[in-house]
This record gives structure tokens, sequence and C-alpha cells, in this order.
């Protein structure tokens, strides 16, 4: 008998109808899907996901100041000590003054926050009463001739590893006068001169122009025995003498208009030294 095919027919339809929303979901998930692939990634910023560094503390400088005002007024208060050991005359005592006035300016600078502070309040007293002792001896004292002694400045070699004792630094010869090495020398930590070495003279004798130039103010005289007689020259300070990097401090020399052009270096420079002169250069060995 035969059967109407509604069976089929509801079967044949529904397998459409499926098939249909099988191809409309895969349609809609695909677009979907591609929807979300095309959107843009925000990228962090690189200020939110790299941590701030953290400052770091400033370290304090240990180096010493250009200009240490407590290192200064100790230079100036060794130089009035220098000084008052050969002082006479009014113009000496007057330099003394000069050098204490000057410490006394300079550690009266000393900051707070220098670790010289305390040293700096007892030095200031310290230079005070100096300072007014001097001016005491200015007053006293009269202008005249004084006593001319070569062993007073006091011999310092500064920064100069070979000066050490039993060491020794070399000097070059410049040229010969009379068969005696001239060497340079600086004065006042600025001018050189030719200089002749005379391990046979007890002072430094210096030119009329040297003085000139050096600036060397005339403090009293001295008389020298010569061959020619009894001799009176004027004496000065000079503020230094160096060779080869060793120095003495507030010299007094003596000013002769014979000499010429070249001065002599005599033994209150090289006291301390034994000199030997070779071929040429001048050797000169700390004791």
């Amino acid at each position: 008998m035969f059967k109407p095919p509604h069976s089929g027919v509801a079967l044949l339809f529904l397998s459409g109808m499926l098939l249909s929303g099988t191809i409309a979901c895969s349609q809609s998930n695909s677009s979907s899907t591609s929807t979300t692939a095309v959107q843009p990634v925000v990228a962090s910023s690189p200020a939110s996901a790299v941590a701030s560094p953290s400052p770091i503390a400033a370290v304090p400088s240990t180096t010493a100041p250009a200009h240490d005002p407590y290192r200064m007024a100790l230079d100036k208060a060794e130089s009035a000590v220098n000084i008052s050991q050969a002082a006479q005359s009014k113009d000496d005592w007057t330099l003394v003054v000069d050098r204490w006035q000057k410490a006394v300016d300079l550690i009266q600078t000393v900051p707070a926050s220098s670790p010289y502070r305390a040293m700096a309040k007892t030095k200031l007293a310290e230079y005070q009463r100096n300072l007014k002792y001097a001016k005491q001896r200015v007053a006293k004292a009269g202008s005249g001739a004084i006593a001319f002694n070569p062993g007073l400045p006091n011999m310092e070699v500064r920064s100069v590893p070979s000066a050490g004792a039993g060491r020794a630094f070399q000097v070059p010869i410049k040229r010969r006068a009379g068969g005696t090495p001239v060497i340079d020398v600086t004065f006042n930590g600025s001018k050189t001169y030719e200089m002749i070495v005379d391990t046979g003279a007890s002072a430094t004798v210096i030119t009329d122009t040297m003085a000139s130039e050096l600036g060397v103010k005339v403090i009293g005289s001295a008389k020298f025995s010569t061959a020619n007689g009894v001799a009176e020259v004027p004496l000065g300070y000079v503020d230094s003498i160096n060779v080869g990097g060793a120095t003495i401090k507030d010299v007094v020399v003596s000013i002769n208009s014979t000499l010429g052009d070249v001065g002599l270096l005599g033994h209150d420079f090289f006291g301390d030294f034994d000199v030997t002169v070779r071929e040429e250069v001048v050797e000169f060995r700390k004791r």
C-alpha cells in the first residue's frame, strides 16, 4: 500500500534548516573572529612599563678647596715667625706685622663647615696676640742696619720626592762664568734669573736690576770684608728662592751694584745640601 512521503520530506526539510543554521553560525563565528583579529593592540606606555630609577644620593666631594683659608693662614703665620727671627729694624717688624695681619684676616674667613673651624678659633687668638706684640716692636724699633745672619732662613722642601734626606736632584748647567756653573733660579715663584753657584759665598747676592724687578725693599745694610777692604751693602727680603723644586722662604739677600747682570747663589740656599758640580749638571743631595 502506497504511503505518502511526509516523513521524508519533513526530514529533508529539517536537514536543510540545520545545514543553513550551521553555515550561518559558521559565518557568524568567522566574522566575529575576523573582527577580533584586526582590533588594534595598544602598547603599554614605556613610562608605566619601566620603573623610574631611584635618585642617586649625592656623594660629598672630599677634594680640598683650591684656596683653603686655614692653610693659607698657616703659611702667613709661618712666614711671620721666620721673618721675626731676623727682625731688628722698624722696617723688619713692619713686615712681620703685615704677615700677622694677613694671617688674622685669613683665619677669620674659615667657614663654619670647615673641619678646621675649632682650631681656627684657637689660632685666631694666638695670631692676634702675636700681631699686637709685633706692633709694639714696630713702635720701639728704630730704623738702622741689621746684623746679617745667613743661617736664619728656614729651609723647607715642598712636594719634591727627590729632595728627601739622602736623596738628590740635579739642575742643568746653562753655561759657566770663569769656570763656575751658572744655573736658573726662580725668585718669588715667578721670575727666573741666571745665578752663579758660588759654594764659597755665605749669602745670596742679587743685582740692582733683579732687586728692582722683584720689588725688593731695602730693610737695612751689612758690612762685608772684601779684597779691597770693608764694603757696606744694602739688604732686602725676597719671598722665596727655588732651585729644582727645593725652596727657601723669606730670605734676606744682599744687593750688589757691582755684580753686573748675574747674581750669586750662596750658602744660605744650599746649606742643608751637599753640592756636587758635574760636567753638565749641579747635584744637590739633601743631608
